[in-house]
């Protein structure tokens, strides 16, 4: 049998049956009274960058408004993972590593580049720490998976998720206020106020704040001053619309956002084995003298807390005008960026404080940055067989970093120099849809992009041309089947030129740069809404095909105490898999919603640098190279499995009381492309309780929630690598995902 296993055979199995049930049951949709089917209108989103029900779309999109929102839990990027099949969320620190169909993020910072596009109202988010704020406000969130090169700004590889803010309200003075309360202290406001200035102008405020302690106890010092993961955070926003006709809108958007935190550390915080020599050892193996151990994923023992002071604030200015022949759209962004992050960079209370470390100690890094982005649409209007779009975008980003150090017992911003690095990505791109007749359209797409790149003086420029084929077919008014065909490009970088030249008179290899990925995809789906639309039933194959993959590797100078990081380009990747999406309400009162991922994910080709203390892997390692062929890249389970079943009891004229259960079965999974025994994740359940009592005559909603009851500790990231004070050793460094935990909440609306 395949990869797939007779567990993923069997599951396919119960899946079919459950279909056919659902699809030949007409008792099934009977009504009982109550009235669910608001969570089943079908979702319009603009994901093909015009406004469309999402069963017409032939891509795999999961679209989520503000109710399920609410009912998923969903805050931040984190908790995607449980509502939208084929997706992971790795974290560490204060940064987001994005996983989908075989594609996964390894580096982060000033330089990094997500491998899944993340949107904030049509704004492109540049770096993994701005990916990982808050949400506040939100009319609904749209995730595609697959290559949307022919559609979106840059960096859309693997996928992209757009997050789409409410827009102001021209009908009525409206808002809400919501507090909560949980366990670590958390508390939580937010407030949102719409008014309609006229009825041509309207203002809507959001606003948020959120802070709890850390989740991770530091045994070092007594209380919760110094846990880890702990934060304090603010965010509003201000948008202002002006629409005068119903040919022309202008819209203003500013945010801003501020984190204050006890991070963990930026690339794990936790040291949890280690092999000498070829042989696996437990715990922290270049533990300093006398230093303790840490006792579990959410008990550690440091001496520097970590930190992470975050500052994002964006405007957007954004412009509409309707003609009978076309729409034109123009929108136009800058942002500003400044963070500092630094931690305890011995995972130990054994080494030296900030008061006693050596002159020079890296700890962390500081960023500032400022992104502009400018995008223009012209989008066909009309009713004639061919419909079409075209586009032009140019991004820029011009960003300062380095590293933080220790001087004289202070922690030195920028202490070992500044980095100058920018970023430029300009393209222009199209996209049409010809209906050959009543039920068959094909449709195409083209992008021309080019992406130059300048740090500390080097510079290079790649440029590409991107393709998109497939065609549409209706196969009664509410099914439809598709296939797409698609490329996706990902610009290259530069390396650290003191290590890049250290590598090359070491080994002779260059890396002083490496090269763009690239990726060619293959789609087929059915989209289909059953049973007098009580069923939506959306089903979707796929098959990746990924090249000159970049890699994260880790170099030790030759007889020095002394290890770099460092990217370069690893090989293939080859990722197939099955993707089901099922909302339905049996009967008035009850919601199931539930997705399937099947995915065989796997290295082909693909070498990165060696490392000291692994010993030859049984022939996949010599002195230079570590072949990762037929492993697995990191976060790719084969198999994931959620469901979110919800019950409306009627209260009669005290509204109606809501239990929630939302449940995600993973299997197992490497949390690192290096498949070695202590980066494996074993399959596992995790499962919220919720209860929700809405009160509709005084619009107020009370909540209760439980989030992973099972207290499942979830590795979502590991780093086996050469540490510069033990780098005859691979360290394996792991981020752990959080506790149960549990809080109650309150909102009223008017």
């Amino acid at each position: 049998m395949n990869k797939f296993g007779s567990e993923q055979v069997a599951i396919k199995a119960s899946l079919a049956a459950a279909i056919s049930l659902v699809v030949s049951s007409p008792a099934l949709a009977q009504d009982d009274g109550n009235d669910m089917s608001f969570l089943l209108e079908e979702i319009t989103v603009t994901a093909q960058k015009r406004e469309e029900s999402i069963q017409d779309v032939s891509a795999s999109v999961t679209a989520v408004g503000a109710e399920m929102i609410a009912r998923a839990g969903i805050q931040d990027i984190t908790r995607l993972e449980h509502i939208v099949p084929g997706l992971r969320i790795g974290q560490s620190g204060s940064e987001a590593r994005p996983a989908m169909r075989g594609s996964r993020t390894n580096n982060v910072g000033t330089q990094a580049e997500q491998v899944v596009g993340i949107f904030q109202d049509g704004v492109y988010v540049a770096t993994t720490t701005q990916a990982l704020g808050s949400y506040v406000d939100v009319s609904r969130i749209e995730v595609l998976r697959g290559p949307q090169g022919t559609l979106y700004g840059r960096n859309t590889f693997g996928g992209t998720i757009n997050i789409i803010s409410n827009d102001p309200d021209f009908e009525e003075f409206s808002g809400k206020i919501q507090g909560l309360y949980g366990d670590y202290d958390r508390k939580r406001l937010e407030a949102v106020v719409n008014i309609p200035v006229n009825d041509q102008f309207a203002i809507r405020f959001a606003g948020m704040t959120d802070d709890h302690d850390g989740y991770i106890k530091n045994t070092y010092v007594s209380g919760t001053s110094d846990d880890l993961d702990a934060q304090d955070t603010q965010i509003w926003r201000l948008t202002a619309k002006w629409q005068p006709s119903e040919d022309f809108e202008a819209t203003l958007r500013y945010s801003d956002s501020k984190k204050d935190s006890n991070t963990t550390a930026v690339w794990g915080y936790q040291q949890i084995s280690g092999y000498v020599d070829g042989q696996l050892l437990d715990g922290h193996q270049w533990l300093p003298d006398g230093a303790t151990q840490d006792a579990g994923p959410w008990q550690v023992s440091r001496n520097i807390v970590s930190t992470a002071d975050l500052a994002d604030d964006s405007l957007t200015l954004s412009f509409a005008y309707h003609t009978e022949f076309a729409t034109l759209k123009l929108m136009h962004n800058q942002t500003s960026f400044e963070g500092e992050q630094f931690s305890d960079f011995d995972y130990s209370d054994g080494g030296p404080t900030v008061e006693t470390v050596a002159d020079w100690s890296f700890l962390g890094w500081n960023s500032s940055q400022e992104t502009e982005s400018t995008e223009f649409q012209v989008l066909s209007n009309g009713d004639g067989a061919l419909e079409w779009m075209l586009g032009y975008y140019k991004y820029e980003q011009d960003a300062d970093w380095g590293w933080i150090s220790a001087f004289d017992g202070v922690i030195t911003p920028y202490g070992y120099g500044h980095t100058d690095y920018y970023s430029e990505s300009e393209a222009f791109f199209g996209n049409a849809t010809y209906s050959v007749n009543d039920k068959f359209r094909v449709l195409g797409g083209l992008r021309s992009n080019e992406d130059t790149k300048d740090s500390g003086g080097e510079a290079a420029t790649w440029s590409d041309t991107l393709w998109k084929f497939g065609f549409e077919y209706d196969l009664g008014e509410e099914s439809m089947a598709y296939f797409t065909a698609s490329t996706g490009f990902r610009a290259g970088g530069f390396n650290s030129p003191g290590v890049a030249a250290a590598i090359f008179e070491s080994s002779g290899r260059d890396v002083a740069t490496y090269d763009p990925e690239a990726v060619t995809a293959y789609e087929i789906g059915w989209k289909a809404t059953l049973n007098d639309g009580k069923l939506i039933l959306n089903v979707a194959a796929y098959m990746n095909e990924y090249t000159d993959m970049q890699a994260q590797s880790f170099f030790t100078v030759p007889g020095e105490s002394s290890t770099s990081e460092f990217t370069e380009n690893g090989g293939e990747i080859d990722a197939s898999g099955l993707e089901v999406e099922l909302k339905w309400i049996p009967s008035g009162s009850w919601y199931i919603a539930g997705n399937i991922a099947l995915m065989d994910a796997e290295f082909g080709s693909y070498d990165i640098a060696a490392l000291n203390g692994l010993g030859e892997l049984g022939g996949r390692q010599d002195d230079t190279i570590l072949s990762l062929e037929g492993w697995a890249p990191a976060l790719s389970p084969e198999l994931t499995a959620g469901v979110q079943v919800s019950y409306d009891f009627d209260l009669g004229d005290l509204g109606t009381l809501t239990p929630l259960l939302q449940a995600t079965y993973t299997s197992d999974y490497f949390s690192s492309d290096i498949n070695l025994a202590p980066t494996e994740q074993e399959a596992h359940t995790k499962s919220d309780l919720r209860l929700i009592w809405n009160y509709d005559a005084q619009n107020i909603r009370v909540e209760a929630y439980v989030l992973n009851i099972e207290d499942e500790a979830v590795l979502n990231r590991t780093v086996p690598f050469n540490p510069s004070a033990a780098p005859d050793i691979t360290s394996i460094q792991a981020n752990w995902s959080r506790p149960r935990t549990w809080g109650v909440s309150a909102s009223y609306s008017f």
